[in-house]
Formats: C-alpha cells, structure tokens, sequence
C-alpha cells in the first residue's frame, strides 16, 4: 500500500508539474497532452539504479519526443504517411523486449505515447512548436524527477536486486541481478557479493534435493538471509549478527560434502565482501553487450516469437487506426488504440487474459457510472472520475479489473464534463469499442495451421538443449575461438534463432498447463542465461588471448553439462571457478546457476 501509495504522488507532482510549467512558458492547450505523455515517460524511468535508468532515459526520452510528436504533425501533411509512421513505431516498440526484461515497460511506454499523441483531443488549436515541446517538456521533467528520485540512494535497487537473489526461497532467474550489477559502475564489493551469491545458490539448489544435507542447508538459508538484509542496507551493520552454522555429525557423502564446502565457501566471500565494501569501479568488459546484439539479429526474423508478435501487434494497430480514421474527432479512438495494443500479447494465454481484464473492467465500471448517473448531479461526474482514477492506481497490478472499471468511471466523468458529450452514450460506445479492441487483439496472429503438429512444453525444452549443444559443438570446432569471426557470428545468430523458434511458436500457452508455462519459462530464462555466459566468454576471451584453452575448457564442460542431467557433471563446469581469473568467475557462477535452473526445469517437465 506504501508503494502504491508513493507511485500515486509521484505521479500526481509529475502530472501536474508538467502541466503547470507547460502552461507558464505557453504551451497553450498543449500542455495537457505533455502532462499526459509524461506518465508514459514514467514507464521507462524506474527499473533500476539511477545510472543505468539515466543512460535508458538517454535514448528512450528523445525516441518518445519523436514517436508522440511526429505522427501528429505529418497528419496535417499526409494521413497515410502517419498512419504509417506509427505502424513501424508500434512494430519497433513490439521487438524492444527481445533485448531483455529492463525493457519491456520501455516499449510499452513508447507505443503507449506514440499512440496517445496522435489521438489526443485537444481543447483547442497549437501550432506546430507546441506539439513538439510538449512531449519534449514531459521527458525534461521525467528525467529530472528520476535524479530527484535516486540522488538519495543511487546504487539501492542494485543491492536489492542482488540481496533478493540471495535471499530467495527458491533459486530464480539470476539475470536481473547480474544485468543490474553490470550496469550500475561495476563496483567490487557487489560484484564479489553477486559472484559468491550465485555459487551458493547454484550449491543450495543442488543440496535442496539431498536428505542428509538439510540440517546445515537450513543453517545456510538463515545466514544467508541475515547477509541479504546487511547487502540491502547502505552500510554494514556494525552488529551484523551471524548464525552458527551446525557441526557436521556424520560424514557426508563425497559430492554433498563438496557441495557443503562450496557452499559455506561462497557464505565466507560473502563476509568477506560485506566488511571490505570496496567501491571501486572494476574494468571488466560489458560482456553482456554481445549478447544483445545477437538477439536483436535473432530477433529480425519470422521464426522470432518477438518478431511475429511486434508483427501482429502492428499489423492489429494497422486495423485500428484505419478505423478510427472513420471518427476522427471522437475522443474514445484514443482508449480504443491502447486497448488493441496492450491486449496483443506474445502469448495467447495472456492476450486472452488482457482481452477478459479490459471487457470485464468496463462492463463493472459501467455498471457502477450507470449508478452514479442515479444519484449523483453531473456536475460531481468529475471529481468522482478522479478520486476512482486515484484510487484505482492501488490496484492497477493486484486487480487490473478494479482498475480498468476505474478508468471508466474517469473517462465518462472527464467526457460528459469537459466535451458535455451525454455519459449513457459515452458507456455505450466505450463499451463497444472495448469489444472491438479485444476481438483485434485476438485475431491477429493465432491462427494454428491444419494438421501441424504442435510440440509439447518438454519436446521445445528438449530442442532448445539439443540446439544449444549443436552450436557449442560447432563454435569449439574452430581453431582458435574467435568471437569476431563471420562463421561465429553467423552461428551465434542461427542458435538465437533456433531456441526463440523450439520454446516460443505461435501458438505457445493455448495448451500447456499452468506448472508447465513456468517451466517453459524457467528453462527460457536459464538458455538465455546460458547464451549471454557464451558471449561473456567470448567477448574475454578476445580481451585476454591467453584464456584460449580455458574458454574451450569451459565451452566443452557445458557441452558436456548439457549432454548429462547428473550433479557430478555440473561439479566439473563449477570446478573451473578454482582457476579462473575474476572476470571469469563471475561468468562460471552464474552459468552453473543457469544449468541448474535448467535441470530443474526439465525435472517438472517429465
């Protein structure tokens, strides 16, 4: 509620600062819609420390200031060619999530204000400048209130990220945080804190599924958790209290008492790390820069699950705003595009449960306006809209129902208000385009083809290995590895490829089981964990050539690893993190992190 509660004020100063200040240098009728883009500026501005969100905002606030003025202007030229522009804005915005999960609310943001520029009334005339500066002024104002906002705590949401990895329940998906570490400077204390994060839970997974060991993994969870809270904290308690870890009674059989090492092993480097706090930027390469390239290439391909899904999501909006120019001065086309492109999901599943949110929240909220309409007099139809729009913020991800039935209740108000537009045939129109909207989102691209066999859940995990170890066979048969050669580039691609084709077809999610979706998932985010690993060896490997022969070491370890779904296999790819430089480690532990989710996910598969 606390947090909801500071998203609700945070967005309240950011609205109405824009709009304030739009007003003041002469925006005119303008202002409105700066104040508006800037929420979805907001999308993009919180994801992380404030390095790493200020280096996105970078890109992201100049990209935002073109996508929501530029279709608008060439209206006045050209509605094809706007039309036309903001199909490409929308289909780029399709693919961004392809490059990682840090920017999944990025393209949301983007086509969400693409869109918005373009349909937004305005209540009177602006020139061509007002257009332009206004979403100018929202991503100037966004990006300050992001520096107001980290100048406290820049570095906190690395530590937290990296904290929560540790403290997990569960192993997850170590990603986040090691993206999140490589981005935030590099210091070394966190870089050594995440490197023995993820050799302890790499072990800790392991010993889960070993009886004779649960005493001292229990012991471990608790220490563990104890280091998590002095990560979190900006500095180390100075009463950091430890647990005792137990004596070990009875002897251990060899590989759990190798695991037992390792792990409290990691636990020590932990304390280590947490009494230096060496601040220390470290010159490691951004190996994960690799990666991303390759998978925007893979990306720029039909059998891409992200390309077929920016496809569909434009070709859907294509559709939408042909229609919408048949009622150019209807407010409602703006809640009619949005609604067809955040329904249009990669998933059918998903797309179905956006379609069900959105038509079941406004049938709710017009029930309840129909209501209001009962008792209330028209001239409280917009105050009710706004406390319901404030209101609804608190639920927007814990009950998306509520919070569409809330937007409603806010647009009838602000329409039979501000446009004396009459609320019966506002909710009747709204409620009808929200049907339309859905039954677009969920046409375009589902279609399955006749008589083709769709794998399941476990055959595209099997595949996807399958393609994995093929490419490591074939990048370690070149003499030397060389991560610029053509031929590794190209194969570097081609293995992108493959696996967004075994694990995410078309049709993925219509039929698998809810456990299975996860593991789907799970093994998704493990492989991609995996790849980026490759391409962090690669990448060092060029920096430093003497590490040649433990890159191929390393390479024909995993090969092997992949080939094997026994422990001893996986404790002979963790064993290279004896010899190897930091660097390298850090890429070790969290690839044997990876190999281990990706056991686990082939486990709940069987």
């Amino acid at each position: 509620m606390t947090r909801a509660l500071g998203q609700i004020v945070v967005i309240v100063v950011l609205v109405g600062g824009v709009s304030g200040l739009g007003t003041l240098i002469g925006l005119g009728p303008a202002a409105m819609l700066g104040a508006l883009t800037a929420m979805f500026c907001l999308m993009a501005a919180f994801g992380g420390a404030l390095t790493p969100d200020l280096r996105l905002l970078a890109w992201f606030a100049p990209t935002v200031v073109v996508a929501a003025a530029t279709p608008r202007l060439l209206a006045h030229i050209s509605p094809p060619a706007a039309i036309a522009l903001l199909t490409v804005v929308v289909f780029v915005a399709g693919l961004l999530p392809a490059l990682g999960p840090r920017f999944v609310t990025p393209a949301l943001g983007l086509g969400m204000a693409a869109l918005f520029g373009y349909t937004f009334q305005l209540t009177g005339t602006a020139a061509w400048w007002q257009i332009l500066a206004a979403p100018a002024l929202a991503a100037a104002v966004t990006v300050l209130v992001r520096v107001l906002a980290g100048l406290r705590d820049p570095d906190g949401p690395t530590r937290k990220a990296i904290a929560d990895l540790l403290a997990a329940p569960k192993l997850t998906d170590p990603e986040g945080a090691v993206q999140a570490w490589r981005s935030d400077k590099q210091r070394r204390w966190l870089g050594h804190v995440l490197d023995a994060t993820l050799r302890y839970r790499s072990a800790a997974a392991v010993l889960s599924a070993r009886p004779d060991a649960r005493e001292v993994l229990d012991a471990a969870k608790e220490e563990a958790a104890t280091i998590a809270e002095a990560v979190k904290a900006k500095q180390t308690p100075a009463d950091l209290v430890v647990p005792q870890r137990p004596s070990l009674l009875k002897n251990l059989p060899g590989s759990t008492g190798r695991l037992v090492t390792r792990m409290h092993e990691a636990l020590d480097r932990l304390h280590s790390a947490l009494a230096d706090r060496d601040q220390t930027p470290v010159d490691w390469r951004q190996h994960g820069s690799g990666y991303l390239g390759d998978a925007l290439a893979g990306a720029l391909s039909w059998r891409s699950a992200q390309f077929r899904h920016a496809l569909r999501c434009a070709l859907g909006i294509l559709v939408a705003l042909v229609l919408a120019t048949q009622r150019p001065d209807d407010p409602l086309m703006t809640s009619f595009l949005m609604a067809v492109f955040l329904i249009t999901q990669p998933d059918w599943r998903a797309s179905a449960t956006r379609a069900w949110q959105r038509t079941a929240g406004t049938v709710l909220g017009s029930v309840a306006m129909f209501g209001v309409l009962a008792f209330a007099p028209d001239h409280l139809l917009m105050p009710i809209g706004l406390l319901a729009l404030v209101a609804g913020f608190g639920f927007q991800r814990s009950q998306p129902i509520i919070f569409n039935a809330c937007i409603v209740l806010m647009l009838v108000g602000m329409y039979a208000t501000t446009k004396h537009l009459d609320p019966t045939a506002v909710i009747v129109e709204y409620l009808v385009l929200t049907v339309l909207a859905a039954a677009i989102g969920l046409l375009f691209g589902f279609a399955v083809i006749p008589g083709t066999r769709q794998p399941t859940p476990a055959e595209r995990v099997t595949n996807a290995v399958n393609a994995l170890r093929s490419g490591l066979i074939t990048l370690t048969a070149n003499t030397p590895v060389d991560p610029d050669d053509r031929a590794a580039r190209r194969g570097r691609r081609e293995l992108v490829r493959r696996i967004n084709d075994v694990l995410n077809p078309p049709t993925v999610g219509r039929r698998a089981s809810d456990p299975e979706r996860v593991a789907v998932t799970k093994a998704g985010e493990a492989l991609a964990g995996l790849l980026s690993g490759i391409a962090g060896l690669m990448v060092h490997r060029a920096a430093v050539p003497e590490t040649e022969e433990s890159t191929r070491h390393a390479l024909t370890a995993l090969t092997a690893s992949l080939e094997s779904e026994r422990d001893d296999e996986s404790d002979r790819f963790v064993e290279l993190v004896d010899t190897a430089d930091p660097e390298q480690r850090l890429l070790f532990d969290a690839m044997a992190t990876d190999l281990v989710r990706l056991r686990e996910a082939q486990t709940e598969l069987r």
